[in-house]
């Protein structure tokens, strides 16, 4: 920002000093701005033959707002002089104010771009989402209506005034809360499932979930819960956990359910192997349990009506797959 003011003084004096301030220090004298630590290094002074002068203050901040005051200093005992009105600077910030504070899926929302102080010149406002360019709204008001919004209206929201772009509003997150049965689902449900595992189902959303909610675990077609909590394990899975899963979220709204998920657990088969009577390899004694039966001798024919002298004896033997 650039702040100019014209002076004039008594024939027979010289300028020796010329400077701004806004404040004086402990014994009473004026600070200098290019002196003041609130200042160092932001202001410039520019000046010309005309006795004309200009104070430039760069990375302007919202503290920068105050009086502003000129003094010039002559070689003349008597020349000390300071515009008396001076020129009274104000920042503004913009801030995104948002209504209601809490937003549920479904809801209006209203975001306004608010100032400390009046804008002149019927400014037009930008909005952002997640600090890219909102194209597709009405961008020119300083208000910005959300209508009934759902998930994908979460994001950081912020305004600028257009042509000052570089000083825009500080980031404001808007949150949709879930009250619907849409935002849930199940994961963690591997793709092929054996008896013996473990598995975990997990009861997940897709935005927040108002008050709190309990998880609660079903499985189809069974009255009783099977567990609460977001997370439901089933250690050392059997086939009489196969079914369909669940997970309601009991809150305020009521009782919203997820999707089914289905869990098919897969039998561990054992292999079944027919060994020679007089086997006794450590192979034998590794199987889980073996029968003695009478084979007919030519494995390729028919089994029928056989006489003693046709058949001989094996061992059947049960061995675990894994």
């Amino acid at each position: 920002v650039e702040l100019s003011c014209t002076y004039k003084y008594p024939s027979g004096h010289k300028v020796t000093s010329t400077f701004w301030f806004t404040r004086k220090d402990a014994d009473g004298n004026l600070v200098n701005l290019s002196d003041d630590p609130d200042y160092r290094g932001r202001v410039t002074y520019r000046s010309d033959e005309k006795n004309s002068h200009t104070l430039i203050i760069t990375d302007l901040r919202e503290t920068d707002s105050a009086q502003f005051k000129f003094r010039f200093i002559t070689d003349q005992p008597e020349g000390k002089w300071i515009g008396t009105s001076g020129v009274t600077l104000s920042v503004t910030v913009l801030q995104v104010e948002m209504t209601p504070a809490t937003v549920t899926e479904g809801q209006n929302v209203t975001l306004t771009c608010i100032t400390s102080c009046p804008l002149t010149d019927n400014p037009t406002y930008i909005w952002y989402k997640n600090r890219q360019r909102l194209n597709n709204r009405n961008t020119s008001s300083n208000i910005q209506i959300l209508k009934l919004v759902s998930s994908e209206d979460r994001g950081r929201y912020s305004c600028a005034v257009e042509g000052h772009e570089d000083f825009s509003s500080p980031e404001h997150t808007v949150n949709v809360q879930c009250k619907s049965s849409l935002c849930l689902q199940v994961g963690g449900t591997p793709a092929t499932v054996t008896e013996g595992q473990n598995v975990t189902l997990t009861c997940i959303t897709s935005c927040p979930l108002t008050d709190n909610p309990t998880c609660i675990w079903y499985k189809k077609n069974v009255t009783s819960q099977k567990a609460s909590g977001q997370s439901y394990s089933i250690t050392n899975i059997t086939s009489e956990d196969s079914g369909e899963y669940y997970c309601v979220a009991q809150n305020i709204y009521g009782r919203p359910n997820s999707s089914t998920v289905s869990v098919d657990v897969q039998l561990q088969y054992n292999e079944l192997h027919m060994l020679p009577y007089s086997f006794n390899l450590p192979s034998r004694q590794n199987a889980l349990d073996c029968a003695a039966v009478e084979v007919h001798k030519d494995l390729g024919g028919h089994v029928g009506l056989l006489q003693p002298s046709q058949k001989v004896q094996a061992l059947l033997c049960l061995f675990d797959k894994s």
